[in-house]
This record gives structure tokens, C-alpha cells and sequence, in this order.
């Protein structure tokens, strides 16, 4: 039987692919939640996470999901991907993106995420794979 942190994820993860992150945020992200952007407090608590993403996720045409390269560590409910999702916006523009997300989850919610782009995804990375 699956543990309620492993249905949790995949359920997270298809509502990403689908191109659903508020939906995700709203079903998997805990009340007190505490988000990182490359180690700098982006949000602290739900309410300022949504806010915070609301306006950029609404103003996207389409999304299209993409989360990939998911590792999973059930014991200590931490999950780890790539997302390399990509939007439009309404001019038509289209955005790649291309982050590393750690997950700490605690009783079936996002508890903590770490979010980073660029040299210091790179160096996460590097450091994950040594």
C-alpha cells in the first residue's frame, strides 16, 4: 500500500505535467509553508506562496508541464525533480523553465520547497550527484 507522502507526490506532479500549479499549490502546500528562491525567503506561509504566483500563472496563455528526473526519499518525505516546464504568455512568447525543486513534506503537504535556478541549480546538482 502506498503512504499517503508517495500518493501525494504523484498526485502533485501529474497536476504539474498538466499545467496546474495553482491547483497544486492549493491541493499540496501546507498553510505554514516556507518557499526558497536560490536560498532567499520568496514566501513564508500559503497564502503569501499563492500571491505571490497567482499573477504570473494567470497571465500565462497555456502552460505546459514538464517535471522530470523525480527522486524520491520516502523515509525523510523529501522529493527532488526538475522542472522544465514552459509557458506562454499573452503576446505569445514563449518561456522555458529550468529549476531544481527540493520538497520537504510533512504529514502529506509541501512543508518546505528550495527552488533554484542557474549557477546555484548547477552547483546543487553537482553537489547532489557527488
Amino acid at each position: 500500500m502506498k503512504s499517503v507522502f508517495l500518493k501525494n507526490i504523484s498526485a502533485e506532479i501529474q497536476l504539474l505535467n498538466d499545467g496546474k500549479p495553482l491547483e497544486a499549490i492549493d491541493s499540496f502546500y501546507s498553510d505554514d509553508i516556507i518557499m526558497y528562491d536560490n536560498d532567499q525567503v520568496f514566501a513564508d506561509g500559503l497564502t503569501e506562496s499563492r500571491s505571490k504566483q497567482e499573477p504570473f500563472i494567470k497571465a500565462a496563455k497555456s502552460i505546459s508541464g514538464n517535471i522530470v528526473d523525480l527522486v524520491i526519499d520516502e523515509v525523510n518525505e523529501v522529493a527532488i525533480f526538475l522542472n522544465k516546464s514552459q509557458f506562454i504568455n499573452s503576446a505569445g512568447k514563449v518561456f522555458q523553465i529550468n529549476g531544481l525543486c527540493w520538497q520537504q513534506w510533512k504529514e502529506g503537504k509541501v512543508s518546505e520547497e528550495r527552488y533554484y535556478t542557474g549557477e546555484l541549480m548547477k552547483t546543487k546538482l553537482i553537489e547532489f550527484y557527488n
